[in-house]
């Protein structure tokens, strides 16, 4: 949205308001033949007309020394009469009489003619040499022979300042005069505020144009003249002033003296122009009968001239969206029976949608507001209609001023204040990339220069403001914007554009005044959209629109990334259309690296781009300044068009990520304002919406400004960085393959890495929330810097306990987040949603104990830390299988858990315990416990899990002692003592039993037995009641009986020996009395021999048998026999 200072201004009454902001082209004479010489730099030219001639034609051909070297030709004529030269850019042009104003010049007695003009096209350039202009001079006296000097030579000017066209006849009398400022205001503010705002208002505008260069050149060769027109200006001044002020509510009286200074301008102008624009001139005062002013009110002369705007709050003219599918002939006809003046589809062209429809209301009569909000009702209620709205008007919005040229693209005066043509250039070089379509929905575009030639589609171009093809640039605004997006570079024509690789397509929606209606530019954004444009510069602006939001959202669909300039007010509040969800919204910087003081901001705006002073052509081949975000826009369309070559898949939201991402912060926090800040105004107010600070986002420069080489260098190495959030440790991404990348916080370096496979990963630490991070990413002649804030994650979820029995798990979380769960794989294996009271609770399968699982929130991207989960084990083991112990065991063994702890209590008392290995074995060490007793054992997991108890009889398997029993003799017929309590006593003779019994609670016993055999052994047991067998007492049965009477055979005085039998082995002795008369031991068959000496006759001998148990038998008494 441009702006330039233009000085055009024509003053008569009811013209004194036709100075316009820009001269377009005009024509006269069409056809003629033209013979030209051609002229040579640096060489005059002496000639002269002779008395036949009053035209001389002549060529210029720009050499590529002269392109090179040069940006303009001055040429100069010098003559004694007047002579005039205009010098037309082609042929074409020459013959139809087809140039700007400022290339006609006048020559006359000490005044050379000189113009500049400019090395914009091809060549070969025109020259045309006259001596008076047709119409213009009616009556000639005598035709004398004119003699001139023609030269040209090379020069180079910096940009202009906009300035275009000659002086108009008011600054041609007013300028360093008195008065002559404030007359001059007035008139710029009643062209702008009047003429501009209606149809009859342009249409003497259009008259003026061609006027102008007529009475302008009266006026120069005459000063006389000139006092005249200041003088009535003079007289004018207050009339000025007030409808300035009050525009058509003036009720400023036209008094008599102003009336004659009225008629004293309208004679000069009359007088001035040729015979054909007389008869304009007339028929345009006629409505205000202009000599018969006096008494008469300002405002009912504006009336009279058409000059009133409609006023009424509510417009004639609505636009109808027609839904799709709906039967447009039957809302017509509908429409039609409301009596309303006409409905016409506003669609021209086949490949643009027609479902859009301009209705015109009938605006006469008094109650034309009533039926106007009435009948849009009427048809806003129809079935087949989606939406009404009025038709409005959007303007191209503009600044001025004066820098440098080109700054925008190399700036000299603040390091990096550009947006990096320079190493892009270097980036680009060698590259062949297709071109692509950019729309430029403007004023047109003129595709005669020489840098546009063939950067415009002509051929494919739309004029929606005449319903023509012709889409030739009649104000500069869209050409200026085009120049700066794709101007041909390194050709020593005018300036270079930033992108090489572009087609215009020009799309005029725009009038010569800058100004267009909703429809026009509704269906040239539509047509963009169907003719192939990828990207779509809008550097224009006005009220919102449904109508035009219904075809921005339509490109947007198709694939088109739409370009806003954000306005020109510099107000907190971005224009339409750059306001709207479909556009990037840009807004304006100036050479030192600040936003523009014009430039609107706010919220929606997107970023910044350079756009004060910006140098760029025009129409009539200047390079010119202009500021504004009008300019600024193109510069992004520019590079959005550029990625588009790069990479032909991006998507609108593709190309605005790149450039919010890459931008550079230029936003500037003020500390000396003395205002304060409009904030403060609602600390106070809980109810003015306090809007959330995003990180790196600032409203008056959006994102940043516009770094071109960083956002191709993004697409050229395929630099991607995921979302950075405060949880995480690394910043991951994809780059091309050995492309290096920096982790920057302001200038401290947090990590580097190279791109390996096409994606890279750097360790970082963790950074806090709402820091901004800048990854340089660099290989080659690419580098790259993109921004990321790190943003909070959502709070790690709370999760309840979670078991081997459950089959759903649960906690807490932010609300209406996402919940994951996931493996120890971080293999989601279960989903959900946290409801609005904070809580979710999942169905899972059931996990195995000591299992981990991982639980994440996400609030769209953003996820949260993981809680780690482990799930318990609630599921106590089975009771431990145990080997049976005895009284003799000294370990206890078996299986239980694996891993489990194995415990052995008695009486509950631990006695041991240990842990069961990997396959569940286990080895516990006890001592010998008590035959009978109980052994608990049990197994306890990691979880604290205990099982139950495997109770363990102790069994006995420890014989009782040998029972102790009291000696036995061959005489005994029981045997007593004692064992181990209950305990069964068994008496073995030989192993046979001879007896048994069981001994009482006290262990004593007593055997019933049969007289044993003395000398024989009987042999005690005890069996205990578990079947243990003590070892055998042996009780030798002592001998308690004496042997039998030994028998004696008979003895004789002569024996010496004693024979006999008795017991065996019992030894015998024989007696006389009590002397032992000999012994000896029987045998074991009881025989003895006993030797005595030979004893007397009837001597009693005392034979005894004593037995080895000491028992000594009755004496058998023998007497000694003869």
């Amino acid at each position: 949205m441009g702006k330039k200072v233009f000085k055009s201004l024509l003053v008569i009454m009811m013209m004194y308001s036709l100075c316009l902001s820009q001269v377009p082209r005009t024509h006269a004479e069409e056809g003629k033949l033209i013979e030209e010489e051609a002229l040579l730099i640096s060489e005059a030219k002496n000639t002269s007309f002779k008395p036949d001639e009053n035209v001389h034609w002549y060529t210029i051909t720009p050499s590529e020394e002269s392109i090179e070297n040069f940006t303009h030709f001055r040429i100069k004529l010098q003559s004694q009469e007047e002579v005039n030269f205009t010098v037309y850019s082609s042929l074409e042009n020459a013959t139809n009489d087809q140039t700007f104003d400022q290339y006609r010049a006048y020559s006359y007695s000490n005044e050379t003619a000189s113009v500049d003009f400019p090395i914009s096209w091809t060549g070969p350039y025109y020259l045309k040499v006259e001596t008076y202009v047709e119409y213009a001079i009616e009556e000639v006296s005598e035709v004398k022979e004119t003699s001139y000097t023609l030269s040209y030579d090379g020069v180079s000017l910096p940009p202009s300042n906009g300035v275009i066209g000659e002086e108009c006849p008011a600054e041609l009398s007013t300028k360093e005069r008195e008065n002559g400022k404030a007359i001059l205001q007035d008139l710029r503010t009643i062209r702008e505020s009047l003429l501009s705002g209606t149809e009859d208002g342009k249409k003497l505008t259009s008259l003026y144009y061609k006027a102008a260069p007529f009475i302008s050149s009266k006026m120069i060769f005459n000063k006389q003249i000139r006092d005249e027109v200041y003088s009535d200006l003079v007289t004018l001044k207050g009339l000025f002033a007030d409808t300035a002020k009050n525009g058509e509510y003036s009720s400023y009286t036209i008094s008599s003296k102003e009336q004659e200074a009225i008629n004293s301008l309208y004679t000069i102008a009359h007088d001035s122009v040729p015979s054909p624009l007389k008869k304009q001139l007339e028929e345009a005062t006629k409505k205000v009968n202009i000599t018969n002013l006096t008494n008469s009110s300002v405002s009912q002369v504006i009336s009279k001239a058409g000059l009133v705007r409609n006023n009424s709050t509510e417009p004639s003219r609505f636009i109808v969206k027609i839904k799709d599918g709906k039967s447009q002939s039957s809302a017509m006809a509908k429409m039609k029976s409301y009596g309303i003046k006409s409905v016409d589809s506003i669609a021209h062209d086949e490949s643009v949608s027609d479902n859009l429809f301009v209705v015109e209301l009938n605006d006469k009569g008094r109650n034309f507001v009533a039926s106007s909000h009435t009948t849009s009702q009427q048809i806003s209620k129809l079935s087949e209609v989606e939406f009404v709205e009025p038709v409005q008007t959007y303007q191209a919005l503009s600044v001025d001023s004066q820098y440098p040229y080109q700054w925008s693209l190399k700036n000299n005066d603040m390091v990096s204040g550009d947006i990096g043509y320079e190493p892009l250039k270097t980036l680009l070089s060698g590259k062949n990339f297709d071109s692509t379509v950019i729309a430029v929905a403007d004023t047109g575009v003129d595709h005669t220069l020489a840098d546009l030639s063939d950067k415009v589609l002509v051929e494919k171009g739309k004029n929606f403001v005449d319903r023509s093809d012709d889409t030739m640039d009649d104000n500069g605004h869209g050409t200026h914007v085009s120049s700066i997006i794709t101007a041909n570079s390194d050709n020593h024509y005018s300036i270079a554009g930033v992108n090489p690789f572009v087609k215009i397509l020009p799309i005029k929606v725009l009038d010569s005044s800058g100004s267009g209606d909703t429809e026009q530019i509704a269906y040239g954004i539509m047509y963009a959209a169907d003719h192939g444009a990828k990207v779509l510069n809008l550097s224009l602006g006005g009220p919102y629109s449904r109508t035009i939001e219904y075809a921005m959202q339509y490109a947007s669909k198709k694939g088109v990334t739409i370009i806003a300039a954000s306005g020109n007010d510099g107000m907190e509040e971005v224009s339409y259309p750059a306001s709207s969800k479909y556009a990037i919204a840009v807004g304006s910087t100036n050479r030192l690296d600040i936003v523009s003081d014009f430039s609107n901001y706010g919220k929606g705006l997107d970023l910044v781009a350079p756009g004060s002073d910006i140098p760029a052509l025009l129409p009539d081949g200047n390079v010119t300044y202009m500021s504004g975000t009008s300019m600024a826009a193109p510069h992004v369309a520019a590079v959005a068009g550029l990625l588009m070559s790069q990479n032909p898949n991006l998507k609108p939201t593709d190309v605005e990520k790149i450039f919010t991402e890459t931008t550079k912060d230029v936003s500037f926090d003020e500390q000396d304002n003395p205002y304060p800040s409009e904030d403060e105004y609602y600390e106070e107010d809980p109810d003015y919406p306090i809007e959330e600070v995003v990180p790196g986002y600032d409203a008056v420069s959006g994102w940043g400004r516009l770094n071109a080489y960083s956002a191709v260098s993004a697409v050229e190495l395929t630099a991607k960085v995921n979302p950075i959030l405060n949880n995480q440790s690394k910043v991951t991404g994809t780059a091309k393959s050995g492309s290096t990348i920096k982790v920057m916080s302001g200038t401290k370096e947090l990590g580097s890495g190279t791109a390996k496979s096409g994606t890279f990963s750097v360790s970082i630490p963790i950074q806090k929330a709402d820091q901004i991070l800048e990854m340089i990413i660099s290989s080659q002649a690419a580098k790259t810097s993109i921004k990321k804030w790190v943003e909070k994650a959502p709070n790690k979820p709370y999760v309840n306990k979670l078991t081997n029995q459950s089959v759903s798990i649960s906690g807490s979380a932010e609300p209406n987040l996402k919940v994951n769960v996931k493996n120890s794989s971080r293999k989601i294996i279960a989903s959900g949603t946290v409801n609005d009271e904070g809580d979710f609770s999942i169905k899972i399968p059931k996990q195995k104990e000591y299992t981990t699982l991982y639980v994440t929130v996400l609030d769209g991207y953003k996820e949260s830390s993981e809680t780690k989960v482990v799930v318990a084990d609630v599921i106590a083991p089975n009771a431990p299988k145990a080997n049976a112990i005895s009284d003799l065991s000294t370990t206890i063994t078996g299986t239980a858990e694996a891993g489990s702890n194995v415990t052995a209590k008695v009486n509950g008392r631990q006695i041991a315990a240990a842990k069961s290995n990997t396959k569940g074995q286990f080895t516990l060490k006890i001592k010998k416990q008590k035959a009978g007793s109980t052994v608990s054992v049990t197994a306890k997991d990691a979880a604290g899990n205990t099982s139950k108890g495997t109770n363990l009889k102790v069994s006995d398997k420890t014989p009782p002692a040998a029972p102790k029993a009291k000696t036995i003799s061959d005489a005994s017929t029981a045997i007593s003592g004692t064992t181990e309590a209950n305990a069964y006593v068994m008496a073995k003779v030989k192993g046979k039993q001879i007896a048994a019994i069981k001994a009482n609670t006290k262990g004593q016993f007593t055997l019933k037995v049969k007289k044993q055999k003395a000398g024989s052994t009987v042999i005690l047991t005890a069996k205990d009641a578990a079947g243990n067998t003590s070892k055998g007492t042996n009780l030798n049965v002592s001998d308690k009986t004496p042997p039998a009477m030994p028998k004696v055979n008979a003895v004789t005085s002569k024996s010496k020996i004693v024979k006999g039998k008795t017991e065996p082995y019992a030894t015998v002795t024989v007696k006389s009395k009590t002397k032992t008369l000999g012994s000896a031991k029987a045998n074991s068959k009881g025989s003895f021999s006993v030797k005595i000496k030979s004893q007397k006759v009837k001597t009693v001998l005392s034979v005894t048998a004593k037995d080895k148990g000491g028992n000594i038998s009755k004496a058998m008494k023998i007497s000694v026999k003869n």
